[in-house]
């Protein structure tokens, strides 16, 4: 039976300085299953057997394990090429940790309209899906929907050029995975991106569960339109008005088998004690999970 259960996400942290020891142990004490974190991380660490054995001795597994395409989909040539000439060594290591997603994203603004840049990201996700073939990896790349952002943000996308709307919603990433015929590059489902973006539930149900490889779970403050909702002023979930037991049942109705996280960027949670927040977590979804028939285990 598929499930959908819960990561341990860096976000949760609150801004504490914790080792990745801590972390690990931070999510087997508070009851999560899981646990994100960087191949850098666990390289720091110690070897692929060191690792395993403080995951197995807390109980818990790998969410999603990034740095595996150390590359964007718009990248230069010769940084795109090059990344995909590790892929299969650092989705070894990723394997060897007991994980099979990664993460990375879609580009929201491309330097050129998007009818110019979609045969090329088209072509570039068919070099990255083929260069995970037979991994055992899976890359979900998490489309932007949200329509504010910081001033910075915005700044530094002008900055390279980026100026032309691009892929900013579940439908048009459906759209763009379609045309690749993906199998190994997937969807990262962030639910503050796909409200804000006007994503519906049926968009959803029309979503193959293979191409979703990765959820973030967050709410919205209800006084607040959907037009105007800031990316970095996120609620926990169940505190606004985002249909998220909705949104969860139809990811399981898809097949969906896989984690996860909370991401609550902003000011709400700043400051909060990472195992007060990792604890808030866990009872924010249980009443979610409860009204979507499903179980956080």
């Amino acid at each position: 039976m598929a499930r959908i259960r819960p990561t341990l996400h860096g976000s949760q942290l609150g801004g504490g300085n914790l080792t990745f020891e801590e972390k690990v142990v931070l999510a087997g004490r508070t009851g999560y299953p899981a646990v994100d974190f960087s191949l850098a991380e666990a390289h720091a660490y110690g070897d692929n057997a060191k690792v395993r054995h403080l995951l197995d001795a807390n109980g818990v597994v790998p969410g999603t394990i990034g740095g595996v395409v150390r590359a964007g989909v718009f990248s230069p040539e010769e940084e795109f090429e090059k990344a995909l000439e590790h892929v299969h060594a650092l989705a070894a290591d990723v394997v060897a940790l007991g994980g099979t997603t990664t993460g990375g994203a879609i580009s929201r603004f491309a330097t050129m309209p998007k009818a110019e840049a979609w045969p090329i990201a088209v072509e570039r996700i068919k070099r990255m899906d083929a260069a995970l073939d037979g991994t055992g990896v899976r890359i979900g790349l998490e489309f932007l929907g949200c329509p504010v952002y910081k001033p910075e943000t915005v700044t530094h996308w002008t900055s390279r050029g980026e100026t032309h709307p691009f892929v900013q919603s579940l439908a048009e990433t459906n759209e763009l995975l379609h045309e690749v015929k993906s199998r190994n590059v997937g969807i990262t489902l962030d639910s503050y991106h796909w409200y804000g973006s006007n994503g519906t539930i049926a968009q959803i149900r029309e979503t193959p569960g293979e191409w979703i490889t990765l959820l973030h779970i967050n709410d919205g403050k209800s006084d607040v339109a959907r037009h105007e909702l800031h990316d970095f002023d996120r609620i926990m979930p169940g505190q606004g008005n985002f249909p998220l037991a909705d949104w969860l049942s139809a990811i399981s109705h898809t097949g969906f088998d896989g984690f996860v996280a909370l991401e609550v960027l902003g000011p709400r949670m700043a400051g909060v004690a990472p195992e007060a927040y990792a604890t808030a977590g866990l009872d924010s979804l249980r009443p979610i999970y409860a009204k979507a028939g499903l179980s956080l285990t």
